[in-house]
């Protein structure tokens, strides 16, 4: 929600001060010895303190904005296709080989 600030400055509201906490919470079950060890989100709170003599209503329409426009709280809310890539000694490494045939050994 670093977008607080900048449509602030677009709009020129007379803000004197954003103070934004945000806690994400994840979990971890599983075994990272039986290859089974998964994580994933539980959820985003955020709180926002501003001080200003700006009517609530365009306090409200900044955070809307800012939560509308915030990268990272919009790929939470609409999942984004992730793409991985690796390399091993500076050669690509196949990421859907089994450990057999990805060592070298069949």
């Amino acid at each position: 929600m670093t977008q607080l600030s900048r449509f602030g400055k677009i709009t020129k509201l007379d803000v004197r001060s954003i103070r934004l906490k945000q806690v994400t919470r994840f979990y971890m079950k599983g075994s990272a010895l039986a290859g089974t060890l998964r994580g994933g989100p539980l959820g985003l709170e955020t709180e926002i303190a501003v001080e200003s003599d700006e009517p609530p209503e365009k306090i409200r329409h900044l955070i809307k904005m800012g939560e509308q426009t915030c990268f990272t709280l919009q790929s939470l809310i609409h999942p984004v296709p992730v793409k991985t890539r690796a390399t091993l000694n500076g050669h690509p490494l196949d990421l859907e080989s089994d450990e057999s045939s990805a060592s070298g050994r069949e």
